[in-house]
């Protein structure tokens, strides 16, 4: 360094000067080289270099200033070991270099470029702090007068210690500097971030108010509140209005809403809170009461929202009056059996109706059908009458002629006459013709009879009224009819006692002894016996019909008299014969009870007053 001593501090008091006054105006750049300007001025070399270590991990040596080279090599970077610098930094070790350099084997991967001017001497130092290596300095001369030196090179390296410090310096302030600039431009996004937070919370509130202003709106009851703790979270004023009770009390009671609820609802709510479950919900129908003693209908539904472990924060739910809709609905059940009632009632009397144009036909039929046949019958008996006096006749005089036939003196007309005899077996003749005219004159009377029982069973002979009626006749005639039903199945057995006349009507009863007797017989698949009692109790009389059959099983029982009810196959029967007797027997203001075990039978009995008429007649 060609300057005397005195000079050398003021150049460096200069140099700190330099880094201080600029650090915090311009950047780091200008100031390197400013500082680097000086330091080649004061060494008086025409070019110099600075190279630092930057980047993210501070290993990429950059040359932040140059003087006297092209201003491209700015910012451009040397390889660790690479030349003079290279070296200089790989041995932390100043170096007086002169003259060329190209076949220097210590600075492995230095090339000359060509024609480039080789420098006379050159002065290279490292700059560091302590052990740490922040960079390098080189200036260069290619002035013949200013042949450096050891001694510049130890001046020099005097000097590396300030301008390190310098450099640091610098570095630290723009370091600084960056910092504020960050900090400036962190607290300008938290500036932004607060008024957009500001904004943002505006209008989260005014949208939360427009909700709870759109929720109170609302006649159903929305409530939000903790799972375990029933504590509420929020709770609409439509409470005030289902529950008769100000909102403030449930927040102050979470347990008031179950308190307030019909207590035999109350376990099914308990019940559905607890078995709530991740995105589940629980729908069910509950009662309160309310201050004024009313009860309220209320439609609860409900959900548990669950954190991402799968464990409830909160129970969200919507609870709507339904009271009027509830009332409404038992309205429109009570309208619907009202209905089903009035139809009943015509469907009734339609089958009754059905079932008296059915009778009234057969009644016409067999008033018919007993006109036609009652005349040939009454001729038959007439002629039979009379063929049998007629008869009797005869045979007397036969039994004469047989006397005669002893005093007969032609024997061969005797011959004839009793090889005649023996023909037609005249002994028997005389004997069994009285019998056939018996037996045929028995049997027009049977049809007499079943014709005049035909007549009785549908009242063929009168109007249908009301009259008192001696029921073992109703029995009888019933009997006559359906013997071809019950002959083939069963042994009928009549089991008769001491009963009053009924006030009936006769011709009706007959129809619900017949389906008896005649369900009686169907029950019996094999031969059996169906057994007919009567006898009295309790000022009513009563008439059993009682079968050795299958038995009706405990699930039908309830159903025998329902209309259309049958067990019987297809076409076998319409269900409507029991439905009927229960009809009739009701009308009489009687009953009709039935008893039955499976595999022993079944007994039917009607049960009729004997003292008071029935109220409609």
């Amino acid at each position: 360094m060609l300057l005397n001593e005195s000079q050398q501090w003021d150049w460096i008091y200069n140099l700190y000067q330099l880094g201080q006054s600029d650090a915090f105006e311009e950047g780091s750049n200008q100031i390197f080289e400013k500082m680097l300007r000086h330091i080649v001025d004061g060494f008086r070399a025409e070019t110099g270099s600075l190279v630092l270590y930057q980047g993210e991990d501070g290993n990429r040596l950059t040359i932040v200033a140059a003087i006297g080279l092209p201003e491209k090599c700015i910012g451009g970077t040397i390889s660790n070991g690479s030349g003079v610098i290279g070296w200089v930094l790989a041995n932390q070790q100043a170096l007086l270099i002169k003259g060329d350099i190209s076949n220097d084997t210590r600075f492995h991967g230095y090339t000359a470029k060509p024609n480039a001017r080789i420098p006379v001497a050159s002065l290279c130092w490292p700059l560091q702090i302590g052990q740490r290596l922040i960079g390098a300095l080189s200036v260069n001369s290619f002035n013949d007068e200013s042949n450096y030196t050891g001694v510049d090179l130890d001046h020099g390296q005097k000097l590396a210690n300030p301008i390190t410090l310098v450099i640091d310096n610098i570095r630290l302030h723009a370091d600084q500097r960056k910092r504020i600039q960050q900090l400036a431009n962190t607290n300008e996004r938290y500036i932004n971030t607060n008024r957009q937070l500001v904004d943002a919370h505006k209008q989260l509130a005014e949208s939360e108010k427009r909700l709870n202003d759109i929720l109170n709106s609302l006649d159903s009851v929305v409530w939000s509140m903790e799972p375990g703790t029933m504590k509420l979270l929020y709770l609409n004023k439509a409470a005030n209005e289902v529950s008769g009770r100000p909102v403030e009390d449930f927040f102050n009671d979470p347990r008031l809403w179950l308190k307030i609820m019909d207590p035999s609802d109350r376990k099914q709510v308990e019940a559905s809170l607890d078995n709530l479950t991740t995105n589940s919900i629980q729908k069910l129908i509950y009662r309160i009461r309310r201050p004024d003693g009313e009860l309220r209908w209320l439609f609860h539904r409900m959900c548990a929202v669950c954190d991402d472990a799968g464990s409830p924060i909160r129970i969200d739910g919507i609870t709507v009056d339904i009271t009027q809709h509830k009332h409404a609905e038992d309205l429109l059940k009570q309208r619907n059996q009202e209905l089903q009632s009035a139809l009943d009632t015509i469907q009734e009397v339609q089958r009754q109706l059905v079932q008296s144009e059915k009778l009234s036909s057969i009644g016409q039929l067999a008033a018919g059908v007993a006109h036609e046949i009652n005349n040939p019958i009454g001729y038959i008996n007439s002629n039979l009458t009379s063929l049998k006096t007629y008869v009797e006749d005869l045979l007397a005089l036969v039994e004469m002629y047989e006397k005669t036939e002893i005093g007969c003196a032609d024997g061969e007309q005797l011959r004839q006459i009793q090889d005649f005899k023996q023909q037609i077996d005249l002994v028997f003749l005389k004997t069994d013709v009285l019998d056939l005219l018996d037996e045929s004159h028995e049997g027009a009377s049977r049809v007499k009879k079943i014709v005049q029982d035909l007549k009785d069973f549908s009242h063929a002979g009168g109007a249908d009224e009301w009259q008192w009626a001696n029921l073992h006749d109703c029995l009888d005639s019933t009997l006559n009819i359906v013997n071809n039903e019950v002959k083939y199945k069963a042994r009928v057995v009549k089991a008769y006692g001491n009963i009053p006349r009924a006030w009936c009507l006769p011709h009706q009863l007959n129809q619900v002894f017949m389906n008896l007797l005649v369900n009686a017989a169907h029950a019996i698949e094999k031969e059996g016996t169906i057994t007919v009692r009567t006898g009295t109790e309790n000022g009513s009389l009563w008439v059993e019909v009682s079968d050795t059959g299958q038995g009706i099983s405990p699930e039908h029982a309830n159903k025998i008299f329902d209309p259309f009810f049958t067990t019987k196959p297809v076409g076998k029967g319409t269900g409507l014969g029991l439905s009927v007797s229960y009809s009739i027997v009701k009308k009489h203001q009687g009953e009709i009870k039935v008893d039955s075990r499976i595999g022993e039978g079944t007994t039917f009995r009607v049960v009729l007053p004997t003292k008071e008429q029935p109220v409609d007649v």
